[in-house]
């Protein structure tokens, strides 16, 4: 079978990282990318060794050299781009959060459904097999009665911010803010391992960016309801989070170091006995960082192959999307889709 021949919309260090891992996926092939600027997509094409480059969304779209494209532009374009590549039959891979709302999110995969194509949100950890390792060793802890998954790490964006100037990173124009950019994780995390919660109480520090009390989140924290445990998501823009992730259990506690794409995990029992828990390791040689992108665009590759169902991951995006909705909305926060729909 040919290989999946991938463009890309974006040219951000997420699409770098992205294209690093790329050669250690079986299937796939980089077409080239996607610029307003064709000089920024051809020098960016050429140095990630393609020979194609697209100035132009509509040439890219009907370009029959190109089967699937990802997508890392700004989140308030994720669900146009992304309709637009799907209406015309090629498969697309939307850096998280995949759309800016739940709505354009069960519009986008319809629409994907209905023209016989992929489309698939890049949420690392949900491919990672770490979280299958993690999902499997849950029994162990007995019955379950917290779980508690933060990520927090400052941004040099938010020096502006303190400075009374705007940044892309923290504008509700864009649908960006800390819940979108770094609650997305620890929120599928946790619906991934334990599903679509009862009930939620959600917190957040807010900024008035423009002074037109346009609000966006700075860090947050919500509590989930389950039947027999509690649910706790931390994030945060303006500090660092160093702490582990914790499930804690009557029989032991897991710890996850570093949550979006775990390096170790280990089980601590009541009795003071530790497992560390093992699982397959990525075949590429680049940085941690970029290691779990392998398996997320391998994910990818193969379902577009038809070797995958991505219902349980299209589930899992679906009702992240829908509590972060709830989260931005009682916060006051709000997207410019929101009002259109």
């Amino acid at each position: 079978m040919a290989p999946l021949r991938l463009a890309t919309i974006g040219t951000s260090m997420i699409t770098d990282q992205l294209l690093k891992a790329l050669p250690y996926v079986e299937g796939v092939t980089f077409a080239g990318a996607y610029s307003r600027s064709s000089q920024k997509a051809k020098d960016y094409s050429r140095s990630h060794g393609a020979s194609a480059w697209w100035d132009s969304l509509d040439e890219l779209a009907q370009d029959p050299q190109v089967d699937a494209v990802y997508i890392a532009s700004p989140n308030i374009c994720h669900f146009e781009q992304a309709m637009q590549m799907v209406e015309a039959g090629k498969h697309v891979l939307v850096e998280k959060p995949l759309c800016s709302t739940l709505v354009e999110a069960e519009k986008l995969f319809a629409a994907a459904k209905a023209k016989g194509v992929c489309c698939m949100e890049a949420m690392r950890l949900a491919h990672d097999p770490a979280y299958e390792a993690i999902y499997q060793a849950l029994p162990k802890l007995g019955t379950i009665r917290r779980a508690r998954f933060a990520y927090g790490k400052y941004s040099s964006r938010y020096d502006l911010v303190l400075e009374g100037t705007q940044t892309n990173i923290f504008d509700p124009a864009l649908a960006t803010g800390a819940l979108m950019d770094l609650g997305v994780y620890p929120i599928n995390a946790l619906v991934l391992l334990f599903g679509e919660p009862d009930d939620l109480m959600a917190f957040a520090d807010t900024v008035d960016v423009t002074g037109n009390d346009d609000l966006i989140d700075i860090c947050g924290s919500a509590i989930f309801d389950y039947p027999s445990m509690i649910g706790e998501v931390s994030y945060s823009k303006a500090t660092d989070d160093l702490l582990p992730t914790q499930i804690e259990g009557e029989k032991g506690t897991m710890l996850i170091h570093e949550m979006s794409s775990p390096s170790k995990v280990e089980i601590v029992y009541r009795d003071g006995a530790k497992e560390e828990l093992s699982w397959r390791q990525r075949k590429n040689p680049t940085t941690h960082e970029v290691s779990n992108l392998e398996f997320e665009l391998q994910d990818f590759v193969n379902a577009a192959a038809g070797e995958l169902d991505l219902a349980r991951f299209t589930g899992n995006t679906l009702v992240s999307l829908g509590i972060m909705d709830t989260i931005r909305l009682r916060e006051g926060i709000v997207f410019p889709h929101d009002e259109e729909e």
